[in-house]
C-alpha cells in the first residue's frame, strides 16, 4: 500500500513535482534528508554533523531520509557524499530497503550509513549529502543537504595530524 496523502497533500506534490503529469520523466516524490541513527533527526544547510566510526573500520555520517508519494516495500536507496570543491572524493552507497509508514502519510527510513571514502579530508569542509529513493514503481525521490562533518574522537584523528 503506498504512503497516502490528504487531498492538499496531493495537490502540493503535484505542484512541487512536475515529473507526475506524464511524459518521459520518471514519476517524482517528495523527499527530506535527515540525520539519526535511532530516529529521524531534521538536517538544515551547514549544520555539523558528526561521523561515526563504523564496525568495519571506516567512517559514516547517519542518514535518514523521509518520503512522500512513494511505495514502501523494495524501494532503493542512493546516498552520496561528496566534498564540495573536490567532486572526485563523491562516495556512493546503495541498497534496497523497506520504508516504515507514518500515521501522517509520510514514510521513512532510519540509520543508514553514509559512508565517507576519505574522512579526514572532508574536515573542516562543505559536504554535500544526496539521499535519493526510488521504489518499485520508478517514482524518485531525491534531497540534499550541504553539512559540515566534525571528530568527536580522537581515534578519528589518528595518524591524520
Amino acid at each position: 500500500m503506498a504512503c497516502s496523502t490528504s487531498a492538499a497533500g496531493f495537490v502540493v506534490l503535484l505542484a512541487l513535482a512536475p515529473g507526475c503529469v506524464g511524459g518521459d520523466e520518471p514519476a517524482q516524490g517528495i523527499a527530506e534528508l535527515g540525520t539519526g541513527e535511532w530516529q529521524f533527526e531534521p538536517l538544515a544547510d551547514g549544520q555539523e554533523v558528526a561521523l561515526a566510526h563504523g564496525a568495519q573500520g571506516g567512517w559514516h555520517l547517519w542518514t535518514s531520509i523521509r518520503t512522500l508519494g512513494l511505495e514502501p516495500e523494495g524501494a532503493l536507496l542512493e546516498v552520496t557524499t561528496t566534498v564540495i570543491d573536490d567532486p572526485s572524493s563523491a562516495t556512493t552507497s546503495r541498497g534496497r530497503i523497506e520504508l516504515t509508514e507514518l500515521e501522517d502519510g509520510r514514510c521513512e527510513f532510519i540509520g543508514w550509513p553514509a559512508v565517507l571514502g576519505d574522512p579526514a579530508c572532508a574536515i573542516g569542509r562543505t559536504l554535500r549529502v544526496r539521499g535519493t529513493v526510488t521504489d518499485a514503481r520508478g517514482t524518485v525521490a531525491t534531497s540534499e543537504r550541504q553539512v559540515r562533518p566534525r571528530w568527536d574522537s580522537d581515534e578519528a584523528c589518528a595518524g591524520q595530524r
